[in-house]
């Protein structure tokens, strides 16, 4: 009996393809959790693991003595059912090859494991041309996607984004927005990040209100390790910073050197891709001021913005 172990965005496509295995081995198959995250070879002997890369599927088979067997079939030009029974002519395939590795001797079996299947016997002539072959299998990184590179650095995944966003936030009275980009270095969906954002409609408002009018730098943690199909869930905290005249919009002395503006910022968002590495995203989160600049108004002193700031906002992302 196989045991298909796919990334939760395959999961429709594991259920057709069980249905087509069973259809042709007479033997049953069941559609299990998803594999290990980041190792798709650590699934049992008898189980497949199924991830997606880049408009392929890439299948592992478990085998006895920790052995695994490997293929990738290219699904992404073909319709639903020319997929689901592609992917299962694969599985079959690796099923039969893992039988016949199992009757000869250890040292045949590893000549034998990098070696390219036969075509279809059967008559399949929708069969995809593939190779059973010993790979580094890329890992899922939480998204739907398998990611990742091969060597040293084989489990770190690099982060790159740029997004324009709008919103506002109880520390201003007009509408937030700009452009942004961020860097950073992922492992498993957990990431260590720099990013900047830069205004573009910063209308003045009261002499306190000045705090969305700067660009601002970012650095923290941001995490992103669950999906459910095209919807991401994330969440990120970090240390912010602000440079710009405060002295001079709060009505001080014109002129001067930048100065900035020391923060923390925690955040949740949700992200749809709409295409691949395009995400409409929602988002809000609070900012907390560390250290404020303070004025004479009236008779009393009073400090620029309030300490904590609520703020929500909408934006684009794309991610090269």
């Amino acid at each position: 009996m196989l045991i298909l172990r796919p990334q939760p965005s395959l999961k429709s496509l594991a259920d057709e393809v069980a249905a087509v295995l069973e259809l042709r081995t007479g033997q049953r198959v069941e559609v299990g959790e998803p594999p290990p995250p980041g190792l798709l070879e650590a699934v049992p002997a008898g189980h497949v693991a199924m991830a997606e890369h880049e408009g392929a599927v890439l299948l592992v088979l478990g085998a006895p003595g920790g052995r695994s067997f490997d293929a990738r079939v290219d699904i992404d030009a073909l319709e639903d059912a020319s997929a689901s029974r592609a992917v299962a002519l694969a599985a079959e395939d690796l099923r039969d090859t893992a039988i016949e590795l199992a009757r000869v001797d250890a040292p045949a079996a590893e000549s034998l494991e990098d070696a390219p299947v036969e075509g279809d016997t059967q008559g399949d002539a929708a069969r995809p041309a593939h190779a059973i072959q010993s790979l580094n299998v890329p890992r899922d990184d939480g998204d739907g996607r398998a990611g990742g590179a091969d060597g040293f650095l084989g489990e770190i995944d690099p982060l790159l984004y740029v997004r324009i966003y709008g919103g506002a936030s109880t520390a201003t009275e007009s509408i937030a927005s700009g452009l942004g980009t961020g860097l950073g270095l992922c492992v498993e969906g957990h990431c260590l990040f720099i990013a900047g954002e830069v205004p573009l409609i910063s209308e003045r408002g009261e002499v306190l209100d000045v705090r969305y009018r700067y660009p601002t730098f970012i650095s923290g943690f941001y995490s992103r390790p669950f999906t459910f199909g095209r919807f991401t869930p994330g969440a990120s905290v970090g240390f912010l910073t602000r440079l710009g005249h405060f002295e001079a919009d709060m009505g001080g002395r014109a002129g001067g050197s930048l100065e900035t503006d020391l923060g923390a910022r925690g955040s949740m968002e949700l992200a749809f891709e709409v295409v691949q590495g395009l995400d409409l995203m929602s988002e809000g989160g609070v900012d907390f001021t560390i250290d404020r600049n303070h004025v004479q108004h009236g008779e009393r002193v009073v400090a620029r913005g309030d300490q904590w700031s609520p703020w929500a906002q909408a934006a684009l992302r794309f991610r090269p």
